[in-house]
Parts: structure tokens; C-alpha cells; sequence
């Protein structure tokens, strides 16, 4: 299959859906998405989805996307195109092929973290009346990766209860929307990272 501007366009446009809409999903319509060749003929910025294809494999682009739509959602394909999205890539890059040194630092951080305010592990992700619980307000404040919290929520499940005991409505609709459309998108070692919480939290 050729892999050419209008494939970056069509990877393009299924990415933006995934993490936009409530019920378009990557994985269950397998990245496709209702698009002609024509539409994207008529298109001002076909140069820059172009542009992408010589620089990224198919794989790429995806991650490409990925990491660009989770730092922020309203980017303009140029933007996405020029050295601020290739730098967005090249950071998420870094960080996912060291994802194992990186969350055990982020384990560390959170365990000095449990020292210092003198509270239990699962004082981390306790809602207290209604409030931002310490993992979110880390998370928030980039202290640590999207990464962390989502190997976190996989081993623990902690998503569904902050979504029913948080009482703000804005940030953390939103955050928790983008935690879960990246998910499925986030790969590591299930094995290794428990043993890493084990080796430091117990």
C-alpha cells in the first residue's frame, strides 16, 4: 500500500478523532476513517502531511500524533509540522525508550514524596472531600510523566473512583478523558514495572 501525504492525512485525521471525540476509537475502527482523495487534494496544507511522510515511517507518524494531540489538542497541522511537533516527538521518544528508568524515578520521586508529607501509599491517591488527590496535582505539574500514572492505574484501578469522588469539573474531565484515550496507546512491561513499585513502595 503507498504510504504518501494522504496516508499521514488519513493517520492524521483517525489520531485527531480518537482523542476529540467520544466515540470514535483508533483501535476498534483500526485507524480508518471516512476521507477522499479529492477533499485532500483541495486542501491549503497538503504540503505539511506531505512533508511528514518523508520524514516518518508509518509507525512513526502514529506516535508522531500521539505524543503532539497529548501535549496539546488544538495544534494546527503546520505547527504540528515544524520543529515544535518534531521536538514534542523527539521528548516522548526519549522518555518511552527508557520508559523503565523513567517511571522507577518517578517512583522514587513519589516515595520521597510519601516521606516528606508523612502519608501512606495510598494517601497518593486518596480524594480527600472532593480535592485534586497528590498523584493528579504531581502529574499536573509535570513533577511526573502521563506515563507513571497510567502504569499506576493499570496496576491499580484508580481512574473510575476519581472520576465519582473528584468534585472539580473542568481539568480533571478533561485530563481524565485524555488519560484514558491515550491508554491503549502506552506500552510497557506489566511484569517489570510491578516489580519496580514492589522493590520501592513495599
Amino acid at each position: 500500500m503507498k504510504y504518501d501525504g494522504f496516508s499521514v492525512f488519513k493517520t492524521y485525521l483517525a489520531i485527531k478523532l480518537h482523542f476529540g471525540s467520544d466515540t470514535y476509537d483508533y483501535f476498534k475502527y483500526e485507524g480508518k476513517v471516512n476521507c477522499k482523495l479529492e477533499t485532500f487534494t483541495k486542501r491549503n496544507d497538503r504540503y505539511f502531511f506531505h512533508k511528514l511522510s518523508t520524514k516518518y515511517t508509518p509507525t512513526e507518524i502514529i506516535n508522531y500524533f500521539v505524543c503532539n494531540f497529548i501535549t496539546n489538542d488544538k495544534k494546527w497541522i503546520g505547527e504540528l509540522a515544524r520543529n515544535n511537533g518534531h521536538d514534542t516527538y523527539l521528548d516522548w521518544k526519549k522518555r518511552n525508550d527508557a520508559l523503565d528508568y523513567h517511571f522507577r524515578s518517578d517512583c522514587v520521586l513519589l516515595s520521597d514524596r510519601i516521606s516528606i508529607d508523612r502519608i501512606s501509599f495510598d494517601g497518593l491517591l486518596s480524594c480527600n472531600s472532593g480535592q485534586h488527590p497528590k498523584l493528579l496535582r504531581l502529574l499536573l505539574s509535570k513533577k511526573i510523566g502521563i506515563e507513571t500514572a497510567l502504569i499506576f492505574e493499570r496496576h491499580l484501578a484508580f481512574i473510575k473512583n476519581w472520576d465519582k469522588e473528584i468534585k472539580e469539573t473542568y481539568v480533571w474531565p478533561t485530563f481524565s478523558k485524555k488519560l484514558k484515550k491515550y491508554r491503549p496507546f502506552c506500552k510497557f512491561n506489566e511484569t517489570k514495572t510491578k516489580l519496580i513499585m514492589k522493590e520501592i513502595f513495599v
